[in-house]
């Protein structure tokens, strides 16, 4: 039986490497920022809900997402 042997494709030069490897960091950066500005909006939402509730008001339920999600308009 014979065997076809597979080229492996080219390593990338370390150069190469650390230009993807910024890449995908600072990508990994922009999505935390994005999920950061998530949980601060929930956290001021809830703060405000929390205050008007202490003071005895209505608090109206808003929808659960008052902003388009971010990775959907892409």
């Amino acid at each position: 039986m014979m065997r076809r042997s597979r080229a492996r494709p080219p390593r990338p030069s370390p150069g190469e490497r650390m230009k993807a490897n910024l890449h995908r960091l600072r990508q990994e950066n922009v999505d935390l920022r994005r999920i950061l500005e998530l949980y601060e909006e929930a956290v001021r939402q809830l703060t405000l809900e929390n205050t008007a509730l202490r003071r005895g008001a209505t608090v109206l339920v808003l929808p659960a997402r008052s902003r388009p999600d971010p990775a959907i308009q892409s």
